[in-house]
């Protein structure tokens, strides 16, 4: 059985202590924190993943990026997330559209 809820993303530029403000409040079943950059991924049960991301994007510093992509099986969505230093923005598109909505982007 396929895990109804998945996320799968990095972030660059996240100090130390933003990090250890973040961590305890992550709602996601891995995140691997290194030298200013978190990978992190779920696969399971829904979990706020937007509101983490949007908590993440604050916490970035000036020159911090990141992105992530959330996909959530029941409702056959994947919701691409860009993060900047204060702001997460997204777009959702159904699972079977992405590849043709975000060609654009290096897409083949």
């Amino acid at each position: 059985m396929k895990p109804a809820y998945r996320v799968y993303g990095e972030a660059r530029g996240l100090s130390p202590d933003a990090w250890a403000a973040l961590a305890p409040g992550c709602p996601l079943e891995s995140a691997a924190y290194r030298d200013g950059r978190l990978e992190f991924e779920h696969e399971g049960g829904w979990v706020d993943a937007e509101g983490f991301l949007e908590e993440l994007a604050r916490s970035l510093s000036p020159d911090g990026d990141g992105h992530a992509d959330v996909i959530d099986n029941d409702a056959w969505t994947i919701t691409r997330v860009t993060l900047r230093p204060g702001e997460a923005l997204s777009q959702t598109f159904g699972i079977d559209d992405v590849l043709e909505n975000t060609k654009g982007e290096g897409n083949l």
